[in-house]
């Protein structure tokens, strides 16, 4: 079973999530309520995900996260704030190593962010580390005054420069200023740590906002959307993991994904290990992006569901008759003698229950 730690100031609160969490019996849960006792267990314990509010009452939570940079730098956290969450203009940018809830939360969301960091270890790609787009944010937040020191297998390293939150100078190599930061926000596996300000860095030599650097904002971004219903992956997992049992109690059920637009798998379940999802994601991605006008023929972007026949399988696609963003399809696979018209008239109820959670 999965270990999770949760860190909040607040004892009864982060006695009442731990309690919600062992309820569902899908999570061993250890609290903290001091970075310094987070710090002590993340030392001892292997943890699955680590969660932990934007202001704990002993450690910047910036030190927080530069720790797990440099000694648990494949495992997913969590961060909570009542400050709003940032929204990435890229729709799924934010559903990375480090992932950000906003408060007030349920424990049902609580455990879909955490299925979220499971599903991102699973998939391997948690090794994709630290970007520094998800941590900028934070630096506002906190309104941080101070030099983070960003260091990246693949780049070297870069240096950041803090006052009161707006980010005033960047050095990289013989970069500086604008140019510098943008290349240094390009960079994931990223270790940092943070230290003083530097007397000689106090002039603002930056014109970019922050967030506009993070390529995000606090409000979600609705310019290439507009009328589009917009979905986060809490409903999604939610919806999601509601309905798994049904699912599985399909006649000839062999597997189950939401995938984004992209081909990437945002939720996933498999009864048949022989199923490759990664695999038939990237193909129906090449299948649908093949031909625009044989897309447009069938009408599925209007909500039509296609099936496709295999040797031993029944593919089913459905796409939601909505406008929603991200875009997403279902996938569900039914051995060839399996019921897959029941499979179907399932994936389109998940799909609205998606959209309506």
């Amino acid at each position: 079973m999965d270990s999770i730690l949760i860190l909040d100031k607040d004892e009864e609160y982060v006695h009442s999530l731990q309690s919600g969490l062992n309820k569902m019996r899908q999570f061993e849960v250890q609290v903290a309520v001091s970075g310094q006792d987070a710090i002590q267990l993340l030392e001892t314990n292997n943890f699955s995900v680590f969660v932990s509010e934007v202001f704990p009452k002993d450690l910047d939570v910036l030190d927080l996260l530069s720790f797990m940079t440099q000694k648990r730098p494949h495992t997913p956290c969590i961060i909570t704030t009542d400050h709003g969450k940032p929204w990435y203009k890229e729709q799924m940018a934010h559903q990375s190593f480090l992932y950000h809830l906003e408060k007030p939360f349920t424990i049902n969301m609580l455990a879909s962010a955490i299925i979220v960091g499971l599903n991102l270890r699973d998939e391997g790609r948690n090794f994709r580390g630290m970007t520094v787009p998800a941590i900028l944010p934070l630096a506002e937040i906190l309104q941080k005054t101070g030099r983070m020191v960003i260091t990246s297998k693949k780049h070297g390293k870069g240096y950041l420069y803090f006052n009161e939150g707006d980010l005033i100078d960047a050095h990289f190599k013989e970069l500086s200023g604008d140019a510098a930061a943008r290349e240094i926000v390009k960079w994931d596996q990223i270790f940092f740590t943070l230290d003083e300000l530097p007397r000689c860095r106090t002039r603002a030599r930056i014109k970019t906002r922050l967030m506009d650097m993070a390529n995000a904002s606090w409000e979600q971004k609705r310019e290439k959307n507009i009328g589009a219903i917009l979905l986060t992956m809490e409903q999604l997992s939610a919806a999601f993991n509601k309905n798994l049992k049904l699912f599985n109690q399909i006649k000839g059920y062999r597997a189950l994904a939401v995938i984004g637009e992209e081909g990437e798998i945002l939720a996933s379940d498999q009864a048949d290990e022989k199923i490759n999802i990664h695999r038939l994601a990237d193909d129906l991605k090449k299948f649908f992006s093949a031909s625009d006008k044989t897309s447009d023929y069938i009408n599925f972007d209007q909500g039509t569901a296609v099936t496709l026949q295999t040797q031993d399988s029944t593919i089913i696609i459905v796409n939601p008759r909505k406008k929603i963003s991200p875009r997403i399809r279902l996938v569900g696979v039914a051995a060839s003698e399996g019921n897959w018209f029941y499979m179907k008239m399932n994936l389109e109820k998940l799909l609205d229950e998606i959209i309506k959670f």
